[in-house]
């Protein structure tokens, strides 16, 4: 009798820990998606408050700010196919929600000489901020 209530006891014990172990893991899969998976996806808030063209014209370097109270941003990408446009969209650090892995401020993206205006993704549509004085041919914020 002891014996089978033994062998009852050591059989529910590991089926629990087994039960607990996937608890586990789905737990940190979860936090770690939450983590990691907003440095995924593009930030919607990133404006650009300064910016360097260099004396070749063939690079621009940008300094952004984000406009909500968290978050920080770590990439950009230029998504545009059109050579006379650049259309930007910034990327958040990674970490959570105010994660700041990775973050920077300053980006340096190649300038083509047909490009003549730089749109950036500010919350549901793209937004002209930097354009190309088409009388003196510098640039200046819109």
């Amino acid at each position: 009798m002891k014996n089978e209530r033994a062998s009852k006891n050591i059989k529910g014990g590991l089926c629990m820990k087994k039960k607990l172990s996937i608890i586990v893991v789905i737990l940190l899969l979860l936090c770690g998606g939450y983590y990691f998976g907003l440095g995924l996806i593009p930030a919607t808030d990133v404006g650009i408050s300064d910016f360097k063209v260099s004396e070749k014209q063939d690079q621009i370097t940008v300094y952004t700010f984000v406009l909500s109270s968290v978050g920080y941003t770590r990439t950009v990408k230029d998504v545009s196919d059109d050579p006379k446009k650049m259309k930007l969209q910034f990327y958040p650090a990674f970490g959570g929600i105010n994660g700041s892995i990775g973050a920077k401020y300053e980006f340096d993206l190649p300038l083509s000489p047909e490009c003549k205006e730089i749109y950036v993704l500010l919350y549901d549509d793209y937004k002209l901020l930097i354009a190309k004085n088409p009388t003196t041919g510098e640039w200046e914020m819109v």
